[in-house]
């Protein structure tokens, strides 16, 4: 299957919106366009063969604002003054370098100089798209100085492929603003997401000054950790850091799905809010999918007809096309910006425990020892320990741990720690009882109810 008639059925059978529809890349209307391209320069004798061998410069002149303004594209070529012949065709090497030798040492005219001028600014976008270097600047002076030694530049006007690229910039403008529309409701969307998580979460206070944790908090620690453990979007680990494909973030959430079903978290929701808010969640992760997708559909598309236009008609206009009109949002990966959204109004949101464990046995850090020499927070059990043993500091090997006593208790974090996780500092203090017991009585001791012997 051709990829138009492929790209077609794409667009037509993801489910997208009609607005994106009738928005995105018109891939065989351009096709057609490059064949008239052909055409015209073939009636002028410059056929892609003839191109790849003839010393030209394809230019663009860029508006301030694209989106008010066309695309121009533009073709100089070096010939003959006499016969009118294209320089690199018909001139042997030796007569090139004596053009040259011509244009270094012949002294510009006042005539010459506003013709070089004139030329030297025309040419001033290269085929790479951006300014052309001092160094280039002065080959294209050279080049138009050898005009007044019986050569000159043919300027070509391009007004075939003005069309092509006057039906291309339209849709990449519409593109942009799909793009930023669908990233600012997005963006609302997480925003409500990340509110609703918060009253599902937040501890509330007792008329003790206690705080009860809410019912379904630990399911939502749990899903979330999974969602960060399955970085779905955007890839932290260094050997495939970065932005995701729509194939790999699709493959992740599928993951993230399935480890869902297996352990069965959804079906534990005691609140009737906590499934709708799941399902708004999940809501928003495949919105980013399909964006995602269209997005990558339509800059494949653009990437192909660019490469087709090039290889047609062997102007070499992709780089020089590409470095202004793939500048906008939609040159920019749409799940980068909804996964940092992602991560600061929804992920962290819910503490995680292992931002807030002991870095010597794992575990809760209660109560919470915070050492001067280095900011690390540790267990009380561990820190007595190491005080025992006479250690240094685990992390950064001084002698702060000798001198850790009550004072070096971190109240504030021991509230924040009772708030968000009462259940796992219940836990760690009746083990950190049970292990003051064995200090005390012996290794033999062990807990339990009161027996008549």
């Amino acid at each position: 299957m051709k990829y138009g008639h492929e790209y077609a059925q794409l667009l037509a059978s993801e489910g997208f919106p009609e607005e994106w529809i009738s928005s995105a890349i018109s891939y065989r209307l351009l096709k057609k366009a490059i064949k008239k391209v052909q055409q015209e320069l073939s009636a002028l004798g410059l056929d892609a063969s003839t191109l790849q061998h003839v010393h030209s410069e394809f230019g663009v002149e860029v508006p301030g604002d694209r989106k008010g303004a066309h695309f121009v594209p533009e073709l100089w070529v070096a010939v003959d003054g006499e016969s009118g012949e294209f320089l690199d065709a018909h001139l042997t090497k030796e007569t090139k370098q004596y053009f040259l030798w011509l244009a270094e040492n012949n002294e510009n005219t006042p005539s010459t100089q506003n013709d070089t001028g004139r030329r030297a600014s025309q040419i001033s976008h290269g085929t790479d798209g951006s300014s052309i270097s001092e160094h280039e600047q002065s080959n294209a002076m050279i080049r138009a100085s050898s005009a007044e030694n019986g050569a000159h530049w043919a300027h070509v006007h391009l007004h075939t492929a003005a069309n092509f690229f006057n039906l291309l910039d339209p849709k990449l403008a519409q593109l942009d603003a799909i793009q930023h529309a669908e990233e600012k409701r997005l963006e609302s969307h997480i925003v409500e997401l990340g509110t609703s998580v918060t009253a599902l979460t937040e501890p509330a206070a007792s008329k003790k000054g206690k705080y009860k944790a809410r019912s379904d908090v630990t399911i939502w620690r749990q899903i979330l950790a999974l969602y960060v453990q399955h970085a779905i979007f955007f890839s932290p680990y260094e050997r495939d850091r970065g932005s995701r494909s729509f194939d790999q973030a699709k493959s992740h959430l599928e993951l993230f799905s399935k480890d869902l079903v297996d352990q069965g978290l959804v079906k534990r929701f005691r609140e009737k809010t906590s499934r709708k808010t799941f399902d708004h969640f999940v809501a928003v992760n495949l919105d980013i999918l399909r964006a995602m997708r269209f997005q990558e559909l339509n800059m494949e598309a653009v990437r192909k007809i660019l490469k087709k236009f090039d290889k047609r008609t062997a102007l070499g206009a992709t780089k020089a096309y590409q470095s202004h009109a793939l500048s906008g949002p939609f040159a920019k990966s749409v799940a980068t910006d909804m996964c940092a959204a992602m991560s600061q109004q929804v992920v962290t949101i819910v503490p995680q425990l292992d931002d807030y464990s002991c870095p010597v046995c794992y575990n809760i850090a209660w109560r919470p020892i915070r050492l001067e020499c280095c900011n690390t927070v540790f267990c009380i059990r561990c820190m007595i320990e190491l005080q025992k043993s006479a250690s240094k500091c685990p992390m950064c090997r001084s002698t702060s741990v000798i001198t850790a006593d009550s004072g070096s208790i971190d109240q504030q974090r021991a509230e924040y720690l009772v708030k968000y996780f009462p259940t796992e500092v219940k836990e760690k203090q009746k083990a950190n009882e049970l292990a003051v017991a064995i200090d005390k009585y012996g290794p033999d001791f062990q807990k339990g109810p009161c027996c008549v012997m």
